[in-house]
């Protein structure tokens, strides 16, 4: 009986160790698999995140759009938690410009929606990086009701300076960017008449809103005009400066109105998106081009959208269409790297790995001899 009631004792203090060693077992293992993938590193504070604003344009000409590219990314060691809705219209990231004496103002795009839908907080990985690309054009003061006076950003020959400031969904935390230069150069040749005609436009503006429409579809966000007098003044425009720098803005404007049925109808839109797309150098061009394959498409030319498809292929391959139209003409598709990769890959692959060692363990725990009693 005492022989027994030890073999029990014994028993019960291997249970006891067993279950200590398989433990730290699971536990080694679960750490071996989640710290490489950053689960077991302290969160990093939301001012180490990086935001940066970068643009393709040095130079424009006054009432010219300004293309910029706005990156948020976490280039420490560690995760941090934060979000990530950086378009501006989400009202969270604010653009700030100041003319040469660098007396920054806040602006809020006076054209551009306003998004709606805030997402919450996310775990952003070493490495994380998004981006969103907007231009700036017509904006009004954070003060100023929408209803009252905007302002074109750049509107004059001059210097100019551009920032981002980015905070937490709480406005406690803030981010600021690194400052671009930006010069608007004075006009000359053919532009310095076509310049002269958009500024009558803005001047006359508060007498008459079409002439603002003119502007805002042409150069901004806006689509389309309220009236068909702001199609006349573009065609007016085109027929006295067809070979200015502001021309493809007019072109492109117009020929998306017409594509869509207005004024003068579908061929002549897509005759002046062709024109629009001629232009290399035109930062808008990506957004023409898919316009006009669309269009073409619609219209049955399915051989001239095939063209341009492959001319898409080539002056935008990293373009998510890129990449498919690469795929639709027999084009060669760059070569890539194996997915397997990837870090996704890998983490489904070590969580795999570690769910098969806890089986393991489990099996090794309920079939070792120290828990058969003896017979």
């Amino acid at each position: 009986m005492i022989e027994h009631d030890l073999e029990i004792s014994f028993l019960k203090e291997s249970v006891m160790v067993l279950n200590s060693r398989t433990s730290i077992s699971i536990f080694v293992i679960l750490a071996f698999v989640f710290c490489p993938l950053g689960m077991c590193q302290q969160s990093g504070s939301f001012k180490e995140l990086t935001l940066k604003i970068t643009t393709t344009v040095q130079e424009v000409l006054p009432m010219e759009p300004m293309p910029i590219t706005i990156t948020l990314s976490n280039d420490t060691e560690t995760p941090i938690t934060g979000h990530i809705q950086i378009d501006p219209g989400y009202g969270i990231l604010k653009i700030y410009v100041a003319k040469a004496d660098k007396l920054f103002e806040q602006f809020h795009s006076a054209d551009r929606p306003t998004l709606t839908g805030i997402r919450g907080e996310n775990v952003l990985k070493p490495g994380f990086r998004t981006s969103v690309s907007v231009y700036l054009f017509y904006a009004h003061p954070p003060n100023l009701d929408k209803d009252k006076k905007g302002q074109y950003l750049f509107e004059s020959p001059g210097v100019y300076y551009v920032k981002a400031i980015f905070e937490d969904l709480e406005g406690e935390k803030k981010i600021e960017s690194n400052m671009l230069t930006i010069e608007v150069k004075r006009p000359s040749g053919e532009d310095t008449a076509a310049y002269e005609f958009l500024r009558n436009l803005k001047e006359k503006q508060e007498k008459d809103i079409y002439y603002r429409d003119f502007l805002l579809t042409t150069f901004g966000h806006s689509i389309s005009p309220r009236d068909q007098k702001v199609l006349d003044k573009k065609e007016e425009f085109l027929s006295q400066f067809p070979n200015s720098r502001y021309a493809r803005y007019v072109y492109y404007s117009l020929g998306d109105n017409y594509r869509l049925g207005v004024g003068k109808g579908v061929k002549q839109g897509i005759a002046l998106l062709e024109k629009a797309a001629s232009y290399e150098d035109f930062f808008l061009a990506k957004d023409v081009f898919l316009k006009l394959i669309k269009t073409l498409s619609d219209q049955g030319e399915t051989d001239k959208a095939w063209e341009y498809k492959k001319i898409f292929a080539r002056r935008f391959p990293d373009a998510d269409e890129g990449r498919d139209y690469l795929e639709q003409t027999g084009a060669p598709e760059p070569r890539s790297r194996s997915n397997w990769f990837t870090p996704k890959a890998l983490g489904l692959v070590s969580i795999a790995v570690a769910i098969l060692a806890m089986v393991v363990v489990l099996l090794l725990f309920k079939y070792t001899p120290l828990f058969r009693r003896k017979t």
